[in-house]
């Protein structure tokens, strides 16, 4: 098939469409994909806690928790985090949690690596670093609440402090800074 404009702005060679046919036809069918709720939970004080090398650390805040409408719809998992971590030159990695379990990590490779949602790193106690998380997740289960979280750890061979949505050193001056962090939540009809 051909279609042509003319000069002055005439189609030919196609056949119209009736007005809303389209439309009422993908309503109809019950095409997947459609928003039906969506759940932030913001986090803009700051929190910090000791944690051991090889530990980790679930934050109170931020997490949130959705009401799927059905088992198989999917949720939209958004999470942006920032962080800081008292050792120079080591790095912060970022899981995120599902009802307290890792929700989308890296495949295991030995007994002793951390398997992590996405990780960054850290410079010095003026800077903090900034993760971002994206995944489309199956509810699972339907009528009852579920909790995503965050869990923060660190490569530094020893306790060191993190801190959460501020740099470690914080006197007030203008070269320090103060962060947010959040995770959205978006059901979306399977």
């Amino acid at each position: 098939m051909s279609i042509t404009i003319n000069g002055n702005g005439t189609i030919t060679g196609y056949t119209p469409v009736p007005n809303g046919s389209i439309t009422s036809a993908k309503l109809a069918s019950g095409v997947g994909g459609k928003v039906l709720q969506v759940v932030q939970e913001p986090f803009t004080g700051t929190d910090s806690q000791s944690v051991s090398s090889g530990g980790n650390w679930v934050p109170t805040n931020p997490k949130c928790s959705i009401t799927p409408a059905s088992a198989t719809n999917k949720i939209l998992v958004q999470a942006n985090v920032t962080a800081a971590l008292a050792q120079n030159t080591h790095g912060m990695y970022l899981t995120v949690l599902k009802a307290g379990s890792p929700l989308f990590v890296g495949d295991a490779d030995g007994s002793n690596m951390e398997r992590v949602s996405v990780g960054t790193f850290s410079y010095n106690d003026y800077n903090f670093g900034s993760f971002f998380f994206n995944y489309l997740d199956t509810a699972g289960s339907a009528g009852s609440a579920i909790e995503y979280s965050i869990r923060l750890s660190h490569d530094s061979g020893s306790s060191t402090t993190i801190y959460l949505n501020r740099t470690e050193a914080t006197d007030n001056v203008d070269d320090r800074k103060r962060g947010a962090s959040s995770i959205v939540l978006t059901e979306l009809a399977a």
